[in-house]
């Protein structure tokens, strides 16, 4: 009787929390996407700005990378002539050397000359430093000057080969570089174009002459800059159908005569520092940490190359951006 009654209970108790399941609401996974917010006109603009301040960071370490390079080739290729001149002194040593191997051998000096005076590998002769150890002994002179050519020439060749190779990678790396965000300045371009903004335009164009106060030298570098109005910025560019930054200041200081170098840090390095208060037209002025210099051209403007898809043109250094990127300033 009692497990009749534990059996109605189970029974009651297995319907209820059936019941009570069914009636309860079953949770689904939420499926409504949502989608990205727009980003603003200034957030784009800002993020514009970031990637410009990164192109021009790369073209200027380029330049210097570019400057290496040269220097790395001529080096390079000075050391090539040099190694075609040494091994017309090593073919006349090499001559020496196995007359007096064979003289040597004919005397019984030495029984290991055999194939030696046939080598025309100097690497090869070197190696057999048993047969250098005995005829040395004698003949240190000549042994001496040969090895010292042979050993000198492979040195050197080797070394200027190694330091081309590292820097032509660090070019080739940069110039990847370059174009990753590149790449990325051209979408946020089309993000502002799909956003209703119109391209940035150059304040001035087509040309000019400059009719401030400067005089000698500066009036020259000036005069050679404000022709240059209107011209494209160009990645890498030193005219004349296109600049960058500091490829305009050293054409245009090049033509009044004054050497500055080639890229934004060795101007900075190579001229005289001076106040902002002192500034005077045909000064250098330099914003963000070295990455960009421009020509100061009085009443608190400058001359500029800006960046890809601008011209030279003259801006304002005393509000705005180039207020809050102001580095410093020199004198050539």
């Amino acid at each position: 009787m009692a497990s009749d009654r534990s059996s109605r209970r189970l029974m009651a108790t297995a319907c209820l929390a059936v019941t009570t399941s069914m009636a309860l609401p079953v949770a689904l996974p939420a499926t409504t996407a949502h989608a990205e917010p727009k980003p603003s006109v200034s957030q784009v603009r800002k993020k514009l700005e970031k990637l410009n301040e990164q192109v021009e960071q790369l073209v200027e370490k380029y330049n210097q990378v570019s400057e290496d390079l040269k220097r790395a080739k001529k080096k390079l290729q000075a050391t090539q002539k040099t190694s075609r001149d040494e091994e017309l002194a090593f073919e006349t040593l090499r001559n020496k050397v196995a007359q007096m191997a064979a003289t040597a051998y004919k005397n019984g000096e030495t029984g290991d000359v055999a194939g030696f005076i046939s080598s025309d590998d100097p690497q090869a002769i070197l190696d057999q430093s048993a047969v250098f150890s005995h005829l040395s002994r004698n003949r240190n002179s000549e042994v001496g000057q040969f090895l010292a050519a042979t050993q000198r020439v492979r040195r050197e060749k080797a070394q200027a080969q190694s330091a081309y190779d590292e820097v032509a990678a660090k070019a080739k790396d940069l110039k990847k570089q370059k174009a990753t965000v590149d790449k990325s300045i051209k979408e946020q371009q089309k993000l502002l174009k799909k956003l209703g903004v119109k391209p940035d335009k150059p304040s001035s164009g087509g040309g000019g002459t400059y009719k401030g106060p400067a005089s000698g030298s500066a009036r020259v570098a000036l005069n050679f800059a404000y022709s240059k109005l209107g011209t494209p910025y160009v990645y890498g560019g030193t005219g004349p159908n296109g600049y960058d930054c500091s490829g305009l200041t050293m054409r245009a200081w090049e033509a009044a005569g004054v050497n500055i170098t080639r890229t934004t840090n060795s101007q900075y390095a190579a001229t005289k520092r001076i106040a902002k208060s002192d500034l005077q037209p045909g000064d250098l002025v330099f914003f963000r940490n070295l990455g960009h210099v421009g020509l100061y051209v009085g009443n608190g403007k400058m001359l500029h190359a800006p960046r890809t898809g601008r011209n030279v043109e003259i801006v304002s250094i005393t509000s705005g951006y180039y207020l809050s990127t102001y580095y410093g300033a020199t004198r050539p």
